[in-house]
């Protein structure tokens, strides 16, 4: 049976990592402690571990993707973030906590938000990265066809609870404590697609793409992710 853990495991076996997970890798220090919030079956977790040599503690409420983390060796407590006595449970400080793609999938983000200060060192470091549901082919699809479909994966996971733009993004790390050290937004190439089917702008396509999305975030921006560090 597929699990909502499993799946997104099947989605990176299928179409690869993407930029934003190159960059939460980037991120993290070499040898470094780091917690995982929501690793899922331990695909991200074990390269955390081959490329950057980090010690990888997991935190997952699936049982069944906890079991499949364990074995690629990651030391996984199961659990829901959503419960305060769990976040309690868990003791740091960490080198760093990552949190890709997992707090759209919270009722209320920001007490999980301000554990994570709690869960680092004083020079620690937080990963956050979110989909974007103002980019411009969301905005698009609400324009034209006043659609709001939920799917298997992407910006519209059905399992979503939360939705985030660019800017509700920073209030959010900023109520939590952090300040951004640096940042990385994913091109969203359907959108870019759908902008510049009549534009012909050859080898320079890629270049104004990036520009564009660097500059316009909130538009261009298919994932938003931050490295953060604590306020003082």
């Amino acid at each position: 049976m597929t699990t909502d853990a499993t799946r997104y495991r099947q989605a990176v076996e299928l179409q690869g990592l993407s930029r934003t997970h190159h960059q939460i890798i980037d991120w993290l220090p070499r040898g470094g402690s780091v917690l995982e919030l929501g690793c899922a079956s331990g695909y991200h977790g074990r390269l955390f571990m081959e490329r950057k040599g980090c010690k990888v503690v997991g935190v997952e409420v699936d049982e069944a993707a906890a079991a499949e983390a364990r074995r690629l060796g990651l030391d996984v407590r199961v659990g829901s973030l959503e419960e305060a006595s769990f976040r309690d449970s868990i003791e740091g400080p960490f080198d760093a906590v990552v949190a890709g793609d997992v707090i759209e999938h919270l009722r209320d983000p920001l007490p999980v938000l301000r554990h994570m200060r709690r869960w680092l060192r004083p020079d620690g470091r937080a990963i956050v990265a979110v989909p974007n549901i103002a980019t411009w082919g969301m905005r698009k699809q609400l324009f034209f066809g006043g659609a709001f479909d939920y799917q298997e994966t992407g910006i519209l996971d059905r399992t979503h609870l939360r939705f985030f733009t660019w800017h509700s993004l920073l209030r959010e790390v900023d109520a939590a404590g952090f300040r951004v050290v640096d940042s990385m937004f994913e091109i969203d190439h359907v959108a870019w697609k759908s902008l510049l089917t009549r534009v012909a702008l050859g080898p320079f396509k890629a270049r104004v793409m990036e520009r564009l999305t660097d500059r316009f975030p909130n538009l261009f921006a298919e994932h938003l992710a931050l490295l953060l560090s604590p306020k003082p």
